[in-house]
């Protein structure tokens, strides 16, 4: 029953929704990624928990292919041996693909790291790991992009979960019992002494056909500054 439901999930977010999200977010990162960083020039980004679907990066890439002379981009996540091989056989070595966990043997320093819906998945009743996880990208990147959802009421925390189960129920990914409130991130980069440089707000990444979930407010992109 449970390969069904996931079997079903796939399709629904394989055939109506059709990537309009992952092509909007990664039109609008690349965007930013110009503003940031001067064009014709090199350009290294790092993904962070870049996924086992990595459709956004792929897109940020083709975006970007022409503006900078080479363009060196690092994926990571809790991919296992089979994937990693997988992923970076698909992808032609255009994108190279690891463990999360061989990220601090590499010591690389990245111009923007990005962190796309990532951070909530991670757990907001934990913060101690959010920071961890901050400060290392605050470290080790001029510039971090971070994606991510609001909360403001019992509601909208319901329609963020049904969102995350139609996206991510099927590849195994654990949905969240709560999301990020402005006053919590607000406090976060208080506390972790993180510059925030701009923040993006009101911007709707799908289509009015979906009513509730297409919603501008729930979704913020911060950009944090070295």
């Amino acid at each position: 029953m449970k390969n069904f439901i996931k079997l079903i999930l796939k399709f629904l977010r394989k055939s109506i929704l059709r990537s309009s999200r992952e092509r909007k977010l990664a039109n609008i990162l690349s965007h930013q990624i110009k503003l940031l960083k001067k064009t014709n020039r090199e350009l290294n980004i790092l993904d962070y928990g870049s996924g086992f679907e990595p459709e956004v990066i792929k897109l940020i890439l083709k975006n970007l292919k022409n503006d900078y002379k080479k363009i060196n981009i690092n994926c990571c996540d809790f991919y296992t041996r089979d994937q990693v091989k997988r992923l970076n056989k698909k992808f032609e070595n255009k994108i190279s693909f690891f463990h999360v966990d061989k990220l601090k043997l590499l010591k690389n320093k990245y111009d923007i790291s990005i962190c796309a819906d990532v951070l909530h998945h991670v757990g907001v009743e934990n913060l101690d790991n959010i920071e961890k996880i901050l400060k290392f990208l605050n470290y080790n990147s001029k510039y971090v992009i971070i994606k991510d959802h609001y909360e403001h009421s019992k509601f909208s925390r319901q329609i963020l979960r049904f969102m995350d189960f139609i996206g991510n129920y099927y590849n195994d990914v654990s949905i969240p019992k709560k999301y990020f409130t402005h006053e919590m991130v607000n406090n976060l980069i208080k506390r972790l002494n993180l510059k925030k440089y701009r923040e993006i707000n009101n911007y709707s990444y799908y289509s009015n056909f979906f009513l509730f979930f297409s919603n501008p407010k729930l979704h913020f992109i911060l950009i944090l500054k070295e």
